[in-house]
């Protein structure tokens, strides 16, 4: 397995954008409304295309899977990890924080090699944000989308997970679709978010990806590196 990627230490954002939605702790009325609007700028989802590894997941390019945390020891017999695998995922960018859940990395390897997979392609990378939080600066992020460009230039299939793959997930997804050229600006990001989260298992409970406002704020106001309005 590849050593992680260690992005360079960076000061905290100065970035923190007024909430689209009102506020992080916006009212699930108010963020669904939002959401149905974001739909109407969505064809039909890709994953109604390709079939989904596990239910909590979508693909948000053919290369590019989105999903929750893949790790659940206590249920042995249907490793979420193997499935992912299966699917041809081959790196792992994790966003959770270092004890937030039980961690994977010792044993993705191992995973791997039970499927008769080379586990010299397996790379694994972290980047933590904080739960229902924004990157701590705008170098975290584009740190995040330099392995993502580096591995779609390569032709492998990535897969980013947080928790429950809605909040932080959702966040980057939406920066990596305009950063990648997928979508124009982080409107249409979000539309193709809102279309691919209507196919997840948890659509219902949690009915907009990204998590927060401010998440939606942050897509909204993303621009790749080296553009002329930056953040």
């Amino acid at each position: 397995m590849r050593p992680a990627y260690s992005p360079t230490p960076t000061s905290p954002s100065k970035f923190r954008p007024k909430d689209p939605l009102g506020s992080s702790s916006t009212s699930p009325s108010t963020s669904a409304s939002a959401q149905r609007r974001l739909n109407a700028l969505s064809p039909r989802p890709l994953t109604a295309l390709r079939a989904r590894p596990i239910p909590n997941s979508y693909w948000a390019t053919p290369l590019l899977l989105a999903c929750e945390y893949p790790w659940t020891p206590k249920n042995p017999h249907k490793p979420k990890l193997d499935a992912l695998l299966r699917a041809g995922v081959r790196t792992f960018i994790d966003l959770t924080e270092a004890g937030e859940l039980m961690a994977y990395a010792g044993v993705l390897c191992a995973r791997a090699a039970l499927l008769g997979i080379d586990t010299a392609e397996i790379e694994y990378h972290r980047f933590p944000i904080r739960d229902r939080s924004l990157p701590e600066s705008l170098e975290h992020m584009y740190g995040v989308l330099d392995v993502l460009r580096d591995n779609e230039a390569r032709g492998r299939v990535s897969a980013v997970h947080c928790r429950g793959g809605i909040g932080r997930t959702g966040m980057v997804i939406g920066c990596w679709l305009v950063d990648s050229g997928h979508a124009k600006d982080g409107e249409e990001a979000l539309g193709i978010i809102a279309r691919e989260w209507q196919t997840v298992e948890k659509c219902t409970r949690y009915p907009h990806s990204p998590e927060t406002g401010s998440q939606f704020e942050y897509v909204l106001n993303f621009h790749p590196k080296g553009a002329t309005a930056p953040l």
